[in-house]
């Protein structure tokens, strides 16, 4: 093993049984909990086991393990980004309709007194 096997799997792991453990406590839904956990995990096994990547790749008929990795980390990111988007869009749409109903509220009832 290498420096970089010797510090990152064991922190991989760290984080993998983190996400078990916050899990167990109900601290996170059980969707994105197993989903980090697979996560942390794969990594773990990826740094310790690299050729595992490559068998990986030729599975999908890519030549390269590295690239099957870059791979999904730019289609997770897609992902994510789209996911993200939809929430702020959402949340945006809930404060202008927050707004145009305190604005209505207010024409017909008059300004209140803020404290």
């Amino acid at each position: 093993m290498n420096l970089f096997q010797i510090v990152f799997v064991p922190l991989c792991t760290i984080a993998a049984l983190n996400n078990l453990w916050r899990l167990r406590r109900g601290q996170t839904s059980w969707l994105a909990g197993l989903f980090w956990f697979v996560v942390w995990t794969a990594g773990a096994v990826a740094i310790a086991y690299p050729p595992i990547t490559s068998l990986a790749a030729r599975t999908f008929g890519i030549t390269r393990g590295s690239d099957f990795v870059l791979y999904l980390v730019t289609l997770g990111l897609l992902f994510f980004l789209r996911v993200f988007y939809n929430r702020y869009r959402r949340l945006e749409n809930m404060v202008t309709q927050l707004a145009r109903e305190i604005a209505i509220s207010e024409a017909v009832e008059g300004p209140r007194a803020r404290t």
